[in-house]
């Protein structure tokens, strides 16, 4: 009796023991891993979470008003290519800016008297601005805006947005905020022409009165060629966006979607 009581008790041993190696040693998912998606709370922008940066430079060809954010709790690989781009811009526009002063020089006409860097009233200019969508502990979203006048018949602006993950330290793609749809472009694609045709391509009654019927046509034609191009389902169409927890901005440069006079247009599509 003494020795089966034992034998029982032996039994429970190796049962418990192989019961609690086997709870310890189950695989489980790498931690720092999130596999879950992660719910947005709280407000957009959190006040005091980024500052505004100036960068002022004193050049003899361009006058500087450059503004550029910097965020907190990001890495300062995000801070650091937001600063780059600012830069190398600048430097690409100095360029361009003595270029065309310099062909001014050289084609001057007789009588003429070009400086050979334009007075401080005469200089060509820069610019940089932004605008925030989010800045928060999960999210940040913005809108860089950058442009000026270099030399030509007018004066140019460019828009680049960022979009980062704060809590996993990551760039966001257009993809990742479609999780569940592999055929998102073709939805922003048609979304996006329907309402860019309907504010660009159409004319309205007193135009068709007072204007050559042909011309008409020849302008719808023109403007939806333009807004079919640019807003092909490819990835390149709708790089530049901003998004909130329910919505996305697409943001078409100078003549993606139309001539100069048409700016940059955006859209905004609801997130399926």
């Amino acid at each position: 009796m003494k020795k089966i009581l034992i034998t029982v008790i032996i039994l429970i041993i190796v049962l418990f023991a192989v019961g609690y190696i086997f709870r310890n040693f189950t695989p489980k998912e790498e931690s720092g891993i999130n596999k879950s998606p992660i719910i947005q709370t709280g407000e957009l922008i959190v006040p005091d979470s980024y500052e505004t940066k100036t960068f002022n430079l004193d050049n003899d060809y361009v006058t500087f008003d450059v503004k550029y954010p910097s965020f907190k709790n990001v890495s300062t690989d995000f801070n650091g290519s937001i600063e780059t781009l600012v830069k190398t811009k600048m430097d690409e526009h100095i360029k361009a800016s003595e270029e065309y002063w310099q062909v001014r020089i050289d084609t001057q006409m007789k009588g003429e008297n070009i400086p050979k860097v334009p007075a401080t009233e005469d200089k060509l200019s820069f610019f940089s601005n932004f605008t925030i969508v989010q800045s928060n502990p999960t999210y940040i979203s913005f809108v860089l805006n950058y442009g000026g006048f270099s030399g030509g018949a007018h004066g140019y602006e460019n828009v680049v947005t960022y979009n980062y993950d704060v809590a996993n330290q990551k760039v966001v793609t257009l993809g990742e905020l479609f999780p569940n749809d592999p055929d998102y472009l073709t939805y922003l694609s048609t979304t996006s022409r329907e309402y860019l045709k309907s504010q660009f391509a159409t004319v309205s009654d007193e135009d068709k009165k007072n204007s050559d019927p042909t011309a008409i046509k020849e302008y719808v034609d023109n403007i939806v060629s333009m807004i079919d191009s640019g807003t092909e389902p490819k990835e390149e169409n709708f790089i530049t966006f901003t998004f909130t927890p329910d919505k996305v901005k697409i943001y078409f440069a100078q003549y993606q979607v139309g001539p100069y006079v048409l700016g940059m247009p955006t859209v905004e599509i609801n997130k399926k």
